[in-house]
């Protein structure tokens, strides 16, 4: 005779009480009377983290008095071993049918095995890695379709011709599931992860339902939205000790609006009430389980957001309700923010905040993993490490970083930034103390990488490095780095590799560059992360032999792909009162203070979106729940979480940018209350902004000023060439930088040529050419001249841009000079070019040296009357800069001529200055008097460049006078290197600057 049930089998904890907190004063109130009562029992919770809430409510109860807890563990996570000891192992029992179960295929395995089924029945799908990726989506499509109980066989039922042309290519895809795989896991000897959970799960029910257990079973805080989790609740409902804990059924809902819901699946309590139906009772059978010791907010609450979210089909009713009392809103704050980060910021500042009460905890839930990681980051300003339900990606893990660092070096053939990425990251030490390492690679780089890009290979880079003026010490550290990374690197360069093969040279390569002088092992395996990232590899390696014949110039992205969505908590020194939750560990955990972020349409809830493998018609007809009912779902948690004791809603008006549409619950709930005329509080908002507002400013906000150095006269200038001039009446500052600090500007990491080689190479080829015909043209002056030119550009006409876009204006500029030079050597001869002078210049505080190299010197040939010509490949100055003086670098050369200051040129007068401009574009050159036809003579603008020079010179002889950066705005230098060490963007906003 079975025994009579003494207390209802299915309970409900109403959301505005804590969960885990009434569940387990219930539990020491029915077992507590001895603790080998309490430990009899078994509690089948959602998450192990929901396990964990029940096991600190118990403590929190008992005040940390020893006790032997109730066994718990997750629904989905069955116990093979303990089902095999739990039954009978005779012939057609429980036991001989777990003993025949295959095991699960492991997921990497599974996931290269589906990328290699891509492949075959797609041409088209690329790459190995490229395959991965949607072998994730693919993986995620076959685990859906088991957890809801179906078959794949029944893909066939879905008649193509039904359906438009790309479902119908789908559907044939798909074959790959219903046609392919069963084969191979066949060959595998294994099921699916998801398959193997769910026969676990109804092994579960059968073996309960054969010999039900004799002690209490209680499963709680779930919802069953997955098949198999609903027959199991089934079960435990029916066990003579069985009690199934509903969290947040709501009573408030009329019995109208809770029929209709059951078609609503956006409706928060569209899953309770579908599972009241499986399990046989209606809403009134359920008793509600309360302890006013535990209550979190009035009833009021949960009626008021019950009312807001209440069915659209009945929302007419909002007519005829009452007006929400006072208490609903007690303790509900609402924060809209400006954007992500400032959203980041304000609730980090709101869980600082609440540290400031003892004993006080609080919690930021949300589904945004992007928010979430933001929030972490923010809080570490304070030394505080919160613990994050989520974890961090395996991917982006300092180790997960470092491996793929490491493999993007090696298929780029030790491209300089890949290779600066890797070596400059904290785990990288090569066999090295880890302080000797980073001051070989900033030597390293400052010697090979800067400028245009070395050969490729760690061979290119050893010999610039070779050529170099470094140490011997740092090219003999990287000829052992090299010594590293030559077998992975021999590998790379073949187009198929064994994989095998292939990732255990990169792992020892990942390994002996991780390591640190002196040390027990590879820092890359230490930690929390260390050890995931060594299952990981474990794993890969185990699934490596699916993968033949590998590209190894794939293996980054693959790496990416399979690295990609393995989530990784940190186990130790977290925080014991902040922690941040996913929603579903919202639904039973309970906090002082709730926070509930990200609430904007797409985060949370989360965007519906589109199945890529099925449409709506097809997945109904296969039997795959519609995507809603992951809208519902979420909402059950946002139902559950807005019970707390104190809640703050927040969201970000913008995210990168884009403008937000608001949670669409925060628009119900709005509505709602404008009806009578009620808000939700924002008047806590300005304070937090203020606060944020603050967090990045510095105490004391001072005024940038310009900078004014004054150097002593000694350590100022003697010796400046002609084109500094210019750059020393226009931008004091940058002689003082470059001068006096001796700063120069570093070259960029790998860069193709500037504008100014581009300058140089062009000047050098008509220089060569000019002095190989200084008198008579050849025949074929054209062919001649791009000679020079290829001669002048060498390897750099390797380089894609030279070749696509420079190699071409160079050859428009041999046609435009060629006719030039012919028609300008009728009355011009060439003295010389590329001449080089210096004048010696009397000064207040010593002599100071004026040098220059004038392009080009011609005479005329009728007078012998000389001319000053300077090659432009950009814009020459404009002729009121040069009447002006503020260009005076023609005017310069001339004075200089004028004082014997060329000593290969005999003084002649210069008749004229002139700039030719050579572009190379529409038209190819130009050629143009530097003063303009009304400019003053030659000769006066020479003299008035050497007087403004004097005068300059004296100026800068007074210990008074400053460098200052651009003291003429109206005369900016084009090329200012110095521009940021100036700070002129800080200080030339300044209302007060002159």
């Amino acid at each position: 005779m079975k025994e009579q049930r003494t207390s209802p089998r299915i309970l409900n904890i109403p959301p505005e009480y804590a969960f885990v907190d009434v569940l387990a004063k219930e539990l020491l109130r029915r077992h507590g009377a001895t603790s080998q009562s309490l430990g009899e029992i078994t509690i089948l919770t959602t998450t192990r983290r929901a396990a964990r809430a029940l096991q600190s409510a118990f403590l929190r109860e008992t005040e940390g008095r020893p006790l032997m807890l109730p066994r718990m563990r997750p629904i989905g996570d069955v116990e093979e071993d303990e089902l095999l000891l739990e039954s009978d192992i005779g012939i057609g029992g429980v036991g001989e049918k777990l003993l025949s179960l295959p095991p699960a295929i492991d997921p990497l395995r599974r996931q290269l095995l589906l990328s290699r089924l891509i492949q075959a029945r797609n041409d088209s799908a690329g790459s190995i890695a490229e395959a991965a990726g949607l072998a994730t989506a693919l993986a995620r499509f076959l685990d859906q379709i088991q957890t809801e109980g179906l078959d794949l066989a029944d893909l066939e039922k879905l008649v193509p011709s039904e359906y438009a042309a790309h479902w119908q290519i789908t559907l044939e895809f798909l074959e790959i599931l219903s046609l392919n795989w069963p084969a191979i896991l066949s060959e595998e000897g294994a099921i699916d992860p998801a398959l193997r959970r769910d026969l676990l799960l109804r092994a579960q029910v059968a073996h309960w339902q054969e010999k039900p257990p004799e002690g209490p079973v209680y499963a709680v805080g779930s919802t069953g939205s997955i098949p198999a989790t609903a027959l199991l609740l089934k079960t435990v409902a029916e066990l003579p000790n069985g009690t199934v804990v509903l969290p947040g059924l709501d009573r408030h809902l009329d019995t109208e609006s809770w029929q209709t819901l059951r078609r609503d699946p956006t409706h928060p309590q569209h899953g309770l009430a579908l599972l009241l139906d499986k399990l046989g009772v209606s809403r009134d059978d359920v008793v509600d389980l309360v302890d006013e010791n535990c209550r979190s907010s009035a009833t009021a609450r949960a009626a008021l957001l019950a009312e807001a979210l209440r069915p659209a089909a009945t929302s007419d009713q909002w007519q005829q309700a009452a007006v929400p009392v006072k208490a609903a809103l007690e303790g509900v704050r609402r924060l809209d923010c400006l954007d992500a980060q400032s959203e980041a910021q304000s609730i980090a500042l709101l869980m600082r905040q609440a540290l400031e009460t003892d004993g006080k905890t609080a919690v930021l839930i949300t589904p945004d993993r992007d928010l979430s990681r933001r929030v972490g980051t923010e809080l570490r300003r304070w030394d505080i490490d919160v613990d994050d339900s989520a974890g961090i990606s395996l991917d982006q893990s300092p180790p997960g970083v470092f491996l793929r660092l490491l493999a993007r070096l090696i298929e780029s053939e030790a491209e300089p930034v890949a290779l600066l990425a890797a070596l400059k990251h904290p785990l990288a030490a090569g066999g090295s103390a880890p302080e000797q390492f980073r001051r070989h690679v900033r030597a390293l780089e400052r010697a090979a990488l800067r400028g245009p890009r070395p050969a490729s290979g760690f061979d290119g880079i050893a010999g610039a490095l070779s050529m170099s003026s470094a140490d011997e010490d740092v090219k003999s550290w990287f000829q052992d780095l090299a010594a590293m990374a030559a077998p992975l690197e021999a590998l790379v360069r073949h187009e198929h590799v064994d994989f095998t093969e292939f990732l255990t040279a990169f792992i020892r390569f990942a390994e002996v560059m991780s390591m640190p002088a002196e040390a027990e092992g590879p820092a890359l395996w230490r930690g929390n992360f260390g050890d995931a990232t060594a299952n990981f590899i474990s794993e890969l390696l185990r699934a490596a032999d699916v993968l033949v014949d590998f590209d190894p110039t794939a293996w980054p992205e693959l790496l990416d792909n399979l690295m990609r969505g393995r989530m990784v908590r940190p186990q130790y020194g977290l925080h014991p009162r902040l922690q941040i939750w996913g929603p579903i560990e919202g639904r039973l955990g309970r906090a002082d203070l709730v926070i509930l972020g990200g609430l904007n349409e797409g985060s949370w809830p989360p965007d519906a979106g589109n199945d890529p493998w099925m449409s709506r018609p097809m997945r109904e007809k296969f039997g795959l729940p519609l995507p809603e009912q992951k809208i519902g779902l979420s909402a059950h948690d946002f139902q559950q979480a807005f019970g707390a004791r104190e809640v703050v809603m927040t969201r970000a008006g913008k995210i990168d940018g884009t403008p937000t549409v608001p949670s669409r619950w925060l628009l119900r709930l709005e509505t709602f209350l404008k009806k009578f005329d009620m808000a939700l509080d924002k008047g806590a908002a300005q304070a937090i902004f203020d606060w944020q507002q603050q967090l990045d400013q510095p105490v004391v906000v001072q005024p940038i000023l310009a900078p004014r150095p004054t150097p002593p006269v000694d350590a100022r200038p003697r010796r400046l060439s002609v084109t500094r001039i210019e750059k020393w009446i226009k931008d004091p500052y940058s002689i003082f930088a470059e001068q006096i600090l001796k700063l120069s500007p570093l070259d960029d990491i790998s860069t193709d040529p500037s504008a100014a080689d581009k300058g140089t190479f062009i000047h050098a080829a008509l220089e060569d050419f000019i002095n190989y015909y200084p008198v008579q043209l050849p025949p074929d002056a054209r062919e001649k001249l791009l000679e020079f030119g290829r001669d002048a550009f060498g390897d750099v006409l390797s380089y894609p841009t030279v070749w696509a876009f420079w190699w071409p204006r160079f050859e428009r500029i041999a046609d435009w000079f060629i006719e030039f030079e012919t028609a300008r050597r009728k009355k011009f001869k060439t003295l010389g070019t590329e001449v080089k002078g210096q004048i010696k210049i009397p000064a207040p505080h010593a002599d100071f040296v004026l040098s220059g190299t004038a392009d080009r010197i011609d005479a005329l040939l009728v007078d012998g009357s000389l001319s000053i010509v300077d090659y432009k490949t950009g814009a020459p100055p404009s002729i009121r800069e040069v009447e002006t003086g503020v260009a005076p670098q023609l005017a310069l050369e001339a004075a200089m001529l004028a004082r014997n200051g060329f000593p290969d040129t005999a003084v002649a007068p210069v008749e004229e200055l002139a700039y030719i401009r050579l572009s190379g574009s529409d038209p190819a050159g130009e050629f143009r008097t530097a003063g303009g036809k009304k400019a003053p003579p030659a000769e006066t603008l020479a003299n008035e460049a050497y007087d403004g020079l004097l005068r300059l010179i004296a100026q800068f002889d007074r210990q008074a006078t400053p460098y200052l950066s651009c003291p003429r705005p109206d005369l900016p230098y084009r090329f200012n290197d110095y521009e940021h060490l100036a700070r002129v963007k800080e200080w030339s906003s300044g209302e007060d600057q002159e």
